[in-house]
């Protein structure tokens, strides 16, 4: 199910913080205070809150600047927030999330290579929250922003 207001809502403080016309205390208190019935949003908030120092207040320059890979990734969120297309990732268990990197060490990366595959948790074409490059194709042939006016 797709949340509209919700959606618009964390695409817009994610926005206004990489654009600079906001904090990381706002763009923070923004996704955390969110009420929604997407699925979308909870997996987009906790990958958002890795761009951002929750511990002193600061815009998006100098030193917390996002990476390009960082930017690339916000970007592609925004695309799908602003997006009719349905979240399909699988949820993958709290866990294996925080104990994926000693599993990882422990099995010399082969555990972590099989459980990634089960919870389908690898991203080989680099287009998460969206399931495909299709998916991708599809909203940049809707642009929700920068589009020319008809």
């Amino acid at each position: 199910m797709i949340d509209r207001n919700a959606r618009n809502a964390v695409a817009e403080a994610a926005r206004h913080y990489v654009t600079g016309l906001s904090t990381n205390f706002t763009f923070d208190e923004a996704l955390f205070n969110l009420k929604f019935k997407d699925q979308a949003i909870e997996p987009i908030c906790q990958n958002l809150w890795l761009i951002y120092d929750d511990l002193r207040e600061h815009k998006h320059e100098g030193l917390w600047r996002l990476s390009e890979e960082q930017r690339e990734i916000v970007i592609r969120i925004i695309m799908f927030l602003k997006s009719n297309i349905e979240y399909r990732w699988p949820t993958v268990p709290t866990w294996y999330s925080s104990m994926r990197p000693l599993i990882w060490l422990f099995t010399f990366s082969l555990g972590a290579k099989v459980l990634d595959q089960k919870f389908e948790f690898i991203d080989n074409e680099n287009v998460w929250p969206f399931r495909d490059s299709n998916e991708v194709q599809e909203a940049k042939d809707d642009p929700k922003y920068l589009a020319a006016a008809t």
